[in-house]
């Protein structure tokens, strides 16, 4: 169905139902929470996703660097499992640094929703836990050097099938974990987030039924990807480059660490290729290739659409480029516990490459910290 014929009032209580939806699931897992840094850093993200992997919608309010980076988890998920491997009731706990792109304390717990039979979505959340294992209490060490020492990595693992509880993978990660009641209770408060999720789609599905539903979310995401390009149109066509260093890795105090930007911007289209930067290096600044994605879709987003909602459509018209085995898009056994001293940075150096074409919206550096 084309976006002529989607009622317009119907388009816009479906798209405000999903936004909406992403925001109370958050507010459930704020008020659930165990630790400080979901309620009060807000170090977490909530989103619907499709078994596609695409960004149905995702919450506003909390960490930018966080943006519409639920997809790969859930795409993850769904290769290993295949659609008809997943079944109503189940819960799925998701870490894995290289498909999420970072370390190992954000864990993703997502849950299949079916409405008549059919799978139709993935409500996810991501969520800091204050431990997760590995040879130092709490997170972001600069002395690791592998990923192993970095605590627990969780692929995709069914901790609940069918509403049944596996209570030896549950008992996996309570003995491998140096506060359980914290990190468990958090977990439980994503499962509800995730339910909360699940009832409200369930009622906008009731209410329109599936056919008129995804006509809905696909003239969403051509309007989000329309205003993306009208946005896209105001930087002027070319090519545009921008260059930092780190002092170090952390590990090696005598060797810099080389970030680098190249910027194509054609008409409606933009990419940003990550191809110069900094190979993997030793200490645990790095991040897997999603990592690379989000800083790339934070400083596009703020750019050219800053106030829209955040779903799939939003970034159509944005191509990443980012080899494997680099600073962005690390390899095993890299360490990764502190990837989110890295991306702020490349998140101002592609602002940096910008400034120049962008004078009234660039006026000065990102603000720099590990949030995005």
């Amino acid at each position: 169905m084309s976006a002529a014929k989607v009622n317009p009032i119907t388009l816009e209580v479906v798209r405000n139902g999903l936004a909406t939806t992403a925001n109370e699931m958050a507010v459930v897992l704020r008020k659930t929470s165990y630790n400080m840094m979901i309620y009060e850093v807000r170090d977490y993200c909530v989103g619907l996703v499709d078994p596609a992997g695409n960004i149905l919608s995702q919450n506003f309010g909390a960490l930018p660097i966080f943006l519409a980076d639920l997809g790969p988890a859930i795409l993850d998920g769904v290769r290993r499992h295949k659609e008809e491997g997943f079944e109503p009731g189940d819960v799925l706990i998701m870490n894995h640094p290289y498909v999420c792109g970072q370390h190992l304390n954000n864990v993703v717990i997502y849950t299949p929703f079916f409405y008549r039979g059919e799978l139709v979505a993935f409500p996810a959340v991501r969520a800091h836990w204050v431990d997760i294992g590995g040879s130092h209490t709490g997170f972001a060490s600069s002395g690791t050097r592998e990923v192993f020492e970095e605590g627990l990595q969780l692929r995709s693992l069914k901790l609940y099938r069918r509403g049944e509880l596996d209570r030896d993978i549950f008992s996996i990660i309570a003995d491998n974990v140096r506060f359980p009641e914290s990190s468990l209770g958090d977990l439980r408060a994503q499962i509800a987030a995730c339910r909360i999720g699940e009832r409200r789609l369930g009622e906008i599905l009731d209410r329109y039924g599936l056919e008129v539903f995804r006509d809905c979310v696909r003239t969403i995401w051509d309007q989000s990807e329309a205003l993306a390009r009208r946005g896209i149109r105001k930087i002027p066509s070319g090519g545009y480059r921008a260059e930092a260093l780190f002092d170090s890795d952390g590990i090696d105090l005598n060797r810099p660490v080389a970030l680098k930007v190249k910027i194509e911007v054609s008409g409606e289209e933009m990419t940003i290729d990550f191809s110069d930067i900094s190979d993997q290096v030793t200490g645990s600044i790095n991040s897997g290739e999603s990592g690379a994605v989000a800083a790339a879709r934070v400083a596009f987003k703020s750019l050219v659409s800053p106030y829209s909602p955040i779903d799939e459509g939003c970034f159509r018209c944005l191509k990443v480029i980012i080899p494997p085995g680099k600073l962005l898009s690390a390899t095993p056994p890299a360490a990764v516990g502190n990837w989110s001293r890295t991306l702020p940075t490349v998140v101002d150096l592609i602002l940096t490459a910008l400034a120049p074409a962008l004078p009234e919206k660039i006026p000065a550096a990102h603000k720099g910290d590990m949030g995005g």
